[in-house]
């Protein structure tokens, strides 16, 4: 395929601990790298000495130095008011997020050498509707078009299912970062469908090195003064034994704090059992999600491990005893989702090579409405009556009929919900309609309630009392936790005001514009040493040591000055 000549879509993975980003290039998706030459960047944002903001790994390498201006795992936030604070600015989960997608979509500019605003951003399933409203929020701060949300082990099963190619089915175990998914995957004839998701969205391996930091801390209980400005040291330390213990039996580190020493070793054994309480939260998810399916043990081909900290051997020792075989990793954990974003890319392009294939996704959450219940004269308010149940197939559209229960109500005041708890005050709010009525008896009014949820992922509630053609309609957009379109605005103009990478800087913007112009003119060795000066200037440019950068900017400006001379 002729990428020059073809509207191309991203997919991207924006994950807890890092993240990818894809095409769909001559009949398969491919990993984008960043400046650096890496497929995966950090999910870290930062300033630098300068005040200047710094995405990926540049910011990586100051997580644990600079804790005050650093900070990672922010998609956890994603839906809540939470703040985040970079020295004294502050921003929201979707600001941060932003930061890092407007990254993304910047280095796949460069390696493609002209702009692309459309993507698709992959989510966790088991992300409410707020969540998902945060993520493309955050798509839009960065200037993309967020064409679809692809739940991560859809995404993931959809590179599975293309590399495997044969009918069979499969559980998506999705440990990440910060979140985990489970996935029931039915694939025939071409069709990859989702039977039933579930998980935990606070569930990961950010959890797994926090309970290490909390047995080092209880080694020596003298650390509990100090350990907010210890923190950052210990869970590198934590990080270190967590990734050592997948590769040994045991490990030792150290600290030296207060001309003091303090040494830790860890054994598998101890790993195991500081993190049983979060191995016994991984079964929950897998069975609702089997039950949902109505699929048993013994229906599963494959069980498919995605996402980094599936890369543990407790983790995957853990997964082999409950499902009383060896799972599968066939492709690399941290890059499925990326590349099944990729997938649903090129779907979303109609290429012609993915044209037998169909994908059907579920809904993860149920969708319902306030209920009243009666009891003889007395009245109990608050119950949730569901409309669309969990893991039903999108598109989907289903009424339910409701009625008075007091004598002359001059109007309805419905109420939507999220979740699945008994009670609504537990589910998660998302809009109300006022539905005005014809005052009579109890129960001789009813009215219709009609929910429609779409493919990508909008809710619109209908309703109207029988005898009466007039109809109410909710379009749920905004709900409690969402930006407004004035915070929008108002980020979009935070988010430009900041100090820029030092690639979008207009000088060295202009630079690498006449190092391009200069390379399509020459031929030969001479074209070979702009490519080499350039190649350079980028690599400096990427480091964002404005002191590097400086030194070779004026290098470029000798060398294109030179060259521009002679060639007048």
């Amino acid at each position: 395929m002729d990428r020059l000549a073809t509207h191309l879509v991203m997919g991207i993975d924006l994950g807890t601990s890092n993240s990818a980003v894809s095409l769909w290039l001559d009949g398969k998706s491919v990993l984008i790298p960043n400046l650096q030459g890496n497929v995966l960047t950090p999910s870290v944002v930062g300033l630098d000495d300068e005040g200047q903001i710094i995405v990926g790994q540049a910011a990586h390498e100051r997580l644990q130095s600079h804790p005050n201006i650093t900070k990672a795992s922010f998609k956890r936030y994603m839906g809540t008011d939470a703040t985040i604070t970079l020295g004294k600015l502050v921003f929201r989960a979707e600001e941060v997020s932003a930061l890092l997608l407007r990254q993304l979509k910047d280095d796949v500019e460069a390696w493609l050498g002209y702009a692309v605003k459309d993507a698709i951003i992959t989510v966790p399933a088991y992300f409410n509707d707020v969540q998902r409203r945060a993520v493309k929020t955050a798509g839009q701060l960065a200037g993309l078009n967020v064409v679809r949300l692809l739940n991560e082990p859809t995404a993931a099963s959809l590179a599975f299912g293309l590399l495997e190619n044969k009918e069979h089915k499969y559980l998506t175990f999705d440990l990440g970062g910060g979140t985990f998914d489970v996935s029931i995957i039915d694939m025939f004839e071409g069709v990859i469908e989702v039977c039933a998701s579930s998980g935990d969205v606070r569930l990961g391996g950010d959890d797994f090195r926090e309970v290490i930091y909390q047995w080092m801390l209880k080694k020596y209980p003298e650390l509990h003064k100090d350990q907010f400005l210890i923190r950052p040291e210990l869970l590198k330390l934590a990080e270190h034994l967590k990734l050592a213990l997948s590769q040994a039996p045991e490990c030792y580190v150290s600290m030296h704090w207060n001309e003091s020493d303090f040494e830790w070793k860890m054994t598998e054994q101890e790993l195991a059992t500081c993190c049983q309480p979060l191995l016994a939260r991984l079964q929950q998810p897998i069975l609702q999600a089997l039950h949902d399916s109505r699929f048993s043990l013994n229906d599963l081909d494959d069980i498919l491990l995605v996402g980094g900290a599936t890369r543990m051997p407790l983790v995957r020792q853990t997964v082999a005893r409950l499902f009383g075989r060896f799972p599968r990793h066939d492709l690399n954990p941290d890059e499925a989702v990326a590349l099944g974003a990729g997938v649903q890319a090129g779907m979303v392009m109609a290429d012609c090579a993915l044209d037998d294939i169909v994908l059907t996704d579920v809904m993860p959450f149920s969708l319902g409405v306030d209920t009243t219940k009666q009891h003889g004269e007395r009245f109990e308010f608050g119950y949730y009556l569901p409309i669309i149940e969990r893991n039903n197939f999108l598109p989907i559209s289903k009424m339910q009929e409701l009625s008075t229960i007091v004598d002359n109500q001059e109007h309805i005041l419905l109420k939507v919900y999220q979740g699945e708890a008994r009670l609504v005050k537990d589910n998660v709010f998302l809009g109300e309609l006022k539905i005005d009525i014809p005052p009579r008896p109890a129960g001789e009014v009813t009215i219709e309630v009609r929910f429609t949820y779409t493919v990508d992922g909008l809710l619109e509630v209908e309703c109207h009392y029988q005898g009466s053609p007039k109809v109410y309609r909710l379009l749920i957009e905004k709900v409690p936790g969402q930006m407004s379109e004035a915070q929008i605005s108002a980020s979009l103009a935070k988010i430009a005001g900041l100090k820029q990478h030092p690639r979008d800087m207009p000088e060295n913007r202009e630079l690498l514009a006449r190092c391009s112009q200069l390379y399509e003119f020459l031929l030969g060795d001479d074209r070979l040493w702009v490519d080499k000066i350039t190649t350079e200037f980028e690599i400096a440019l990427n480091s964002q040591d404005l002191r590097l950068i400086a030194t070779f900017r004026q290098q470029v400006v000798q060398f294109l000055k030179r060259y521009e001379r002679d060639l007048h």
